[in-house]
């Protein structure tokens, strides 16, 4: 930690971890503040730097602080005993008064508006690191969450979406290394950006840091310019990032949009020509029956591109009603049985349930059932059969929707239910991999659970669950 903030914008403090350190302090002179950690037992050295640099004010900072040991200090000429670890809040409105030309707004990031929002984590079990590490980067704009116990930060990750960490490694209860794998694994931060600090240098620990999917390795001591330089740069780089996402998500859910309208005309001027057609003419009927069908299957497409845009900028609401789930899947099985006929696949129906009323979005639930009934079909051999079963307990209704799987999976099958992930390759058809991801949003919206299951004989089995009470 010496001279850890020697930089430009703090190039006037210098924090050292034992008064025999001073020796190695080759600009003390410029030093405006010095603090020195300390355990009273040989201060005498002090005296010799104290009188060497009259305008360095020097303070130390200790646990075991005493009336006794604060008029030795004092007897010195150190102005201040601080108690270890101290708050740094101390330190920056003491230079913001004694020195307002040097650190006024010093400590602040010039022209940084666009960190408004952006939250850092920091993960250190010296509270004086984590002090100094945050005091490198404040900025008024930036929300910095600090934790001393990795198990605690551990709990915050899984509840919150971070921009940033900044993980030590060596820790007592969870290395650096095996909280980023539980970042990597976690729902809301798998795709934050990490950043180790640590005293560790040697290649093998970096090698792994960077394994492990850390944008940069920064070893202690470390000039802070470059530290907030190389902080300050990823968090654009991230902004950049998710804006040329937006940018992309955007124009797809206008071309999504603009689609839409055709796509439903076709349906209804293919509908009318069935309605309309000789029904001796078998040919032609065929043929825009096919073309009924592709015509629907685009349409599914393009309300789940449409829907995942929605639900991702909040702008999804629910129309909740009383409604009949058997009811609800009896429609869907006769409105997506074409599919299965066409692979001479059986849809069957089991209903144990007693009470299948409750207050859902029945538009939405039956686009969930319908995207699970197709990935079903679309991943099922042809002349198997799917089951859908309904069920309930005393809180929850239950569906669940099995089939014989004829590709391979992934070893974690709840990875399906993640935007653009599908096995449309194996299974050679078109799909953009969202049904699975938008029936998670609906199902998420009602309050409900979703999740899958491989079970014996290569089956694959999706269930969720819907509250049978309302909660809003």
């Amino acid at each position: 930690m010496q001279n850890i903030l020697n930089n430009a914008n703090n190039k006037r403090v210098a924090f050292i971890e034992d008064i025999k350190h001073l020796n190695s302090i080759e600009d003390l002179a410029s030093k405006k503040l010095c603090i020195i950690k300390t355990n009273f037992k040989n201060l005498s050295p002090l005296k010799k730097y104290i009188n060497k640099y009259p305008n360095t004010e020097f303070w130390l900072t200790s646990k075991d602080i005493s009336r006794q040991n604060i008029i030795q200090a004092n007897s010195y000429g150190v102005k201040n005993v601080l108690p270890y670890p101290f708050d740094m809040k101390i330190v920056r409105d003491y230079l913001k008064k004694k020195y307002p030309q040097y650190y006024n707004d010093k400590f602040t990031t010039e022209n940084a508006s666009w960190l408004k929002g952006l939250k850092i984590m920091i993960v250190d079990d010296n509270p004086m690191n984590i002090d100094l590490l945050a005091e490198s980067i404040y900025s008024s704009e930036i929300e910095i969450s600090t934790f001393i116990d990795e198990r605690n930060a551990l709990n915050a990750l899984e509840k919150e979406k971070f921009d940033l960490f900044l993980l030590d490694i060596m820790m007592p209860n969870i290395s650096g290394f095996e909280l980023a794998k539980k970042i990597k694994k976690s729902k809301l931060n798998k795709d934050t950006p990490i950043i180790f600090i640590t005293a560790l240098s040697d290649i093998k620990n970096k090698i792994e840091g960077y394994n492990l999917g850390s944008c940069a390795y920064i070893e202690k001591p470390f000039n802070v310019n470059v530290f907030r330089s190389q902080v300050f740069n990823i968090l654009k780089s991230k902004k950049l990032q998710e804006a040329i996402i937006q940018t992309k998500e955007n124009f797809i859910a206008m071309v999504a949009h603009d689609l839409k309208s055709p796509v439903y005309a076709e349906i209804t001027a293919l509908e009318l020509l069935l309605e309309k057609i000789n029904t001796d003419d078998k040919g032609n009927s065929e043929i825009l029956n096919d073309l009924l069908q592709a015509a629907k299957y685009m349409k599914n497409l393009v309300d789940n591109i449409l829907h995942k845009y929605k639900f991702e900028t909040n702008n999804v609401s629910l129309n909740k009603n009383s409604c009949s789930l058997k009811i609800l899947i009896t429609d869907s099985i006769s409105e997506i049985k074409y599919l299965a006929e066409d692979r001479e696949q059986n849809i069957i129906f089991k209903n144990s349930s007693k009470q299948n009323v409750i207050q859902i979005d029945y538009i939405e639930i039956k686009r969930v059932i319908h995207n699970l009934l197709s990935n079903a079909i679309n991943n099922s051999p042809k002349k198997s059969n799917i089951t859908i079963k309904l069920s309930e307990n005393k809180n929850d209704m239950t569906v669940s929707i099995e089939n014989i799987s004829k590709n391979p999976l992934p070893e974690n099958i709840d990875d399906l239910f993640d935007k653009f992930v599908s096995i449309a390759n194996q299974s050679k058809c078109i799909n953009l991999g969202l049904g699975l991801y938008v029936a998670k949003r609906i199902i998420e919206a009602h309050n409900g659970t979703i999740h899958g299951e491989l079970t014996a004989n290569n089956k694959v089995r999706f269930i969720f669950t819907l509250p049978k009470k309302i909660i809003e």
